[in-house]
């Protein structure tokens, strides 16, 4: 039956010229954009509220999203996601610059360890890094968003968890081949009143990705750095080392080589905390395939820790991607470090299914870290990166993940980053 309005036509002979006029006026006023933008938009709120433990079909504009250029972060709150492929290599921006927080002496014991005195050199050198640690960090078997770029060196072979550290090839003997503990604060001791201040210390130390939030009562300065995280001296291992990206490498790896990727450096931490420091450390160097790479390393995280009781630290060493930035440490070339945070929350709230009773203890452990940084080794570490997700931190209390330089770093570079890594890690276990 056709339906005729007041003028006796009726509305299937009208149809064809209405859609004609809708289409041309669609064209012209960028219809083809706004459709991409409304067909996009239910991927787009899936990136920022999916739980964890949802399949990996799902998940494929977060894993091709990566983490943008922080530029485009701060001139465009929404930042275009542009890649489509799977495991596409994300991409860190470093921004050059001075920060704001000058050196103050007398941290009225905020900070352990030296006299309290700073050379007022900002404390923060105004980088940021994007990590392109995405996915969900669990068991469902993620991708990861993350692949090792050009050159990375990946290694087809692997080593069983629980190997001892210290025999990677070529390794330097440590006797004159590391500087030993810094002692002469360089850097930045921060006042109990600026810590004290949420907005400034989100600010200055940190990074929180739009999949994130993070609340006052979560970067409160006084309950990070006042959580008691040393270890007491002993025979028995107290770190576990391992790499869920273990394929990721430098920008003069070696194809096929593990010594030049990040397993490579990790064994030189390894080796750092063992000799140098006394510290034993289990360095798993298996190399997990992308597709399922937080869940296998979940998997043998609580194997180990079954196996090794006496760990209390887990450092998950990746290398992260985007330009070529070094800094002098020691009169060495150093490519900057990173560290990072699973929040296990979304801008809505908790993640159903994905808890971390660790998560303050986590955070407290790299603020330290950050702090130590900040003192003794200036230019070091970028702001710490919070994500949604909780990247198997929530095994132990000291459980961290470090992203070391970019795939336009060299081997070297990458490695040098070890050794103040190796210093600050000793001070904040050993209360130095």
């Amino acid at each position: 039956m056709k339906i005729k309005n007041g003028r006796g036509s009726t509305w299937g002979k009208g149809a064809p010229v209405f859609l004609a006029v809708a289409l041309g006026f669609f064209l012209l006023e960028g219809g083809p954009s706004r459709l991409m933008a409304f067909a996009a938009r239910p991927l787009l709120v899936s990136f920022l509220s999916e739980s964890e433990s949802e399949p990996a079909g799902t998940d494929v504009l977060r894993m091709a999203s990566g983490v943008q250029p922080l530029s485009s972060f701060l001139e465009k709150e929404e930042a275009s996601l542009v890649q489509a492929e799977a495991d596409p290599c994300y991409v860190a921006a470093l921004q050059g610059g001075n920060g704001n927080g000058e050196g103050v002496s007398g941290m009225e014991g905020i900070l352990a360890s030296g006299d309290g005195s700073s050379s007022g050199t900002a404390g923060e050198n105004g980088t940021a890094a994007g990590s392109g640690e995405t996915g969900n960090g669990e068991a469902s078997g993620e991708n990861t968003g993350e692949t090792s770029g050009e050159g990375n060196g990946e290694s087809p072979g692997t080593a069983a968890a629980g190997s001892e550290s210290g025999a990677a090839a070529g390794e330097a003997v440590l006797a004159g081949a590391a500087v030993g503990p810094a002692t002469e604060i360089r850097g930045t001791v921060y006042t109990a009143e600026q810590l004290s201040d949420f907005e400034f210390v989100k600010k200055n130390f940190f990074y929180v990705h739009k999949s994130t939030t993070v609340y006052p009562e979560q970067l409160d300065a006084s309950v990070l750095l006042g959580t008691d995280l040393t270890l007491p001296e002993s025979d028995e291992p107290q770190v576990l080392l391992f790499h869920t990206h273990g394929s990721e490498g430098f920008s003069d790896s070696v194809e096929g080589d593990p010594d030049m990727t990040v397993v490579g450096v990790g064994n030189y931490l390894a080796q750092l905390l063992s000799e140098r420091y006394g510290i034993k450390v289990i360095h798993n160097t298996e190399v997990f395939p992308y597709s399922d790479s937080y869940s296998m390393a979940l998997d043998m995280l609580k194997k180990t820790l079954a196996e090794y009781p006496s760990i209390q630290v887990t450092i998950d060493l990746h290398r992260d991607s985007g330009g070529h930035e070094v800094v002098d440490i020691n009169g060495k070339p150093t490519a900057p470090i990173m560290l990072f945070n699973g929040m296990c929350q979304t801008p809505e709230g908790p993640l159903e299914d994905v808890e971390n009773p660790y998560l303050m203890e986590n955070l407290a452990f790299n603020f330290q870290m950050k702090m130590k940084a900040e003192a003794y080794y200036p230019g070091l570490t970028l702001r710490t990166f919070l994500k949604a997700y909780r990247y198997n931190q929530h095994v132990l209390p000291r459980a961290t993940l470090v992203e070391v330089g970019t795939e336009n770093n060299t081997f070297e570079e990458a490695k040098n980053a070890m050794e103040p890594l190796a210093d600050i890690l000793y001070k904040v276990l050993r209360g130095k």
